[in-house]
């Protein structure tokens, strides 16, 4: 059986997946935006059976059970062969555990180079340190005193480097005031096995719930592109999570 044309729902969803901007922290200023993507599961397959040196132009189901078979079993080489550009507004905090995966390509907005609107992110609710895993939380509280503290020192810091830009500091050295919950920009471009082997990470309920919101949207954003491939990512890893 060959699978010869995709679906108008799907060019539709390939189509509505690029430049579509979602809030993934839900507070008006984070941002995740697809903005360019090369290949398709097509590809996958053709880097697959180039070991027998076979090229298809439509996927087969035959071909579907193979590119399962491959993320089934870790064959992540026929993965590689696509790429994916994103636009991310995030949190620096966010942005530092993201840039930790160096199977990808960054380029940052720099506040050496402009002064934008600052921006930042404040909690919607406060989160209790896991009494087991030092690097996690869990459940959440209201803390209306904590949340002015918060803010306080956010304002604090900005009128410091503010202040700082009006005596004629560089804007490389001002910043050092500027806390990791600012608001930073940046161009992520990885390919189909990069971006997997980060969502594994940054969906694990250990992840912090900041980057398991922009994992989540990193899926939802490229699942329409590689449908075959990503859904078999999908059922192995989270056949749970609803996008």
């Amino acid at each position: 059986m060959e699978i010869t044309q995709q679906s108008s729902e799907q060019l539709g969803n390939m189509q509505e997946s690029i430049g579509l901007k979602l809030d993934p922290l839900g507070d008006n200023i984070s941002s995740l935006e697809l903005v360019r993507v090369s290949g398709s599961d097509i590809d996958v397959a053709n880097a697959a059976r180039v070991s027998f040196g076979k090229t298809i132009t439509s996927l087969s189901e035959k071909d579907v059970k193979l590119i399962q078979y491959l993320m089934n079993h870790d064959h992540t080489s026929p993965f590689e062969h696509n790429q994916f550009s994103f636009r991310v507004k995030a949190p620096i905090f966010v942005t530092r555990q993201w840039m930790r995966h160096r199977m990808a390509s960054y380029n940052e907005i720099s506040y050496r180079y402009v002064n934008v609107p600052m921006e930042f992110y404040t909690p919607h609710q406060w989160r209790y340190q896991d009494p087991v895993n030092r690097q996690a939380s869990h459940g959440s509280f209201e803390n209306e005193e904590m949340r002015k503290i918060y803010q306080d020192t956010i304002e604090t810091a900005v009128q410091a480097y503010e202040k700082l830009l009006a005596n004629n500091v560089c804007r490389e050295l001002a910043r050092g005031l500027l806390p990791v919950c600012t608001y930073t920009q940046f161009i992520y471009t990885c390919n189909l096995h990069s971006l997997t082997h980060f969502m594994k990470l940054r969906l694990h309920p250990g992840a912090q719930w900041e980057i398991q919101q922009f994992a989540q949207g990193l899926l939802k954003l490229a699942l329409p592109h590689f449908p075959v491939s990503l859904e078999a990512w999908k059922h192995k890893h989270c056949p749970d999570l609803q996008l």
